[in-house]
């Protein structure tokens, strides 16, 4: 009965494990083709769809494959549900923000002046920063425990490389809306700052590859029969 259910929960983690894969490298793929045609960056929506499907596939074979690896799947959903939490309360936030901002008080004023109140694009912007931190950080908890020391170096490496390079797109971001909003726009200087941002982006192709690149690692794992544990090798007597 144990054997049959490592079996399964192998089978589900493998199969997790290549949605995963093929995911990441589509969404690197999308990245590259979207800074050509923009309709391109509709076909994330269905990579990030097969990359959640892969990770539900992961958590639910997890019990096979030790307590770390349990733990740690458990983690990857508390901080992916806190991710869609903090993402939609961010989209709220910014879609009330927007209205109260059209109501004429004498004191919210957009255009080619500062705004007295909260710009609600900042709002949007930074929930959607924090909520790709912890996307990343789940995804690095899924599979930590599934890797040796190379692996795991790969993953940290990403998800750091990852969230350095969000920060500094959405900076970039937020520094443009701070000079459309002031009285003398530079619009060269917004010209050179969008490159900038382009090349950021672009720049994630790599951390990209990266994790899918680890979700293979741990594919091989598996395939080299190297994990999880056979039930029948842990109930040997030892001589």
């Amino acid at each position: 009965m144990a054997e049959t259910r490592r079996k399964l929960d192998t089978s589900h983690t493998r199969k997790g494990l290549v949605l995963l894969t093929i995911s990441y490298t589509s969404i690197a793929i999308i990245i590259a083709a979207s800074t050509i045609d923009l309709l391109w960056g509709l076909l994330a929506s269905i990579a990030d769809l097969i990359g959640i499907v892969g990770g539900l596939l992961v958590v639910v074979g997890r019990d096979s494959f030790g307590r770390a690896h349990s733990r740690n799947t458990s983690l990857c959903v508390v901080f992916f549900m806190i991710s869609i939490v903090t993402i939609t309360a961010g989209k709220i936030l910014f879609g009330a923000t927007l209205v109260l901002s059209q109501i004429p008080n004498g004191t919210i004023t957009y255009g080619n002046t500062t705004s007295s109140t909260v710009n609600p694009y900042i709002i949007l912007y930074i929930t959607s920063m924090i909520a790709t931190a912890l996307t990343g950080l789940a995804v690095v908890f899924l599979t930590y425990a599934l890797h040796r020391k190379t692996g795991r170096i790969i993953l940290s490496v990403s998800y750091i490389t990852l969230l350095a390079l969000t920060v500094m797109m959405t900076a970039l971001i937020l520094q443009g809306f701070a000079i459309r909003s002031s009285i003398i726009v530079d619009l060269a200087y917004l010209q050179e700052m969008r490159y900038q941002y382009e090349i950021l982006q672009l720049v994630t192709i790599i951390p990209t590859l990266a994790f899918a690149f680890s979700f293979y690692l741990a594919l091989r794992r598996i395939n080299n029969g190297e994990i999880p544990e056979s039930t029948a090798q842990k109930t040997l007597p030892a001589y």
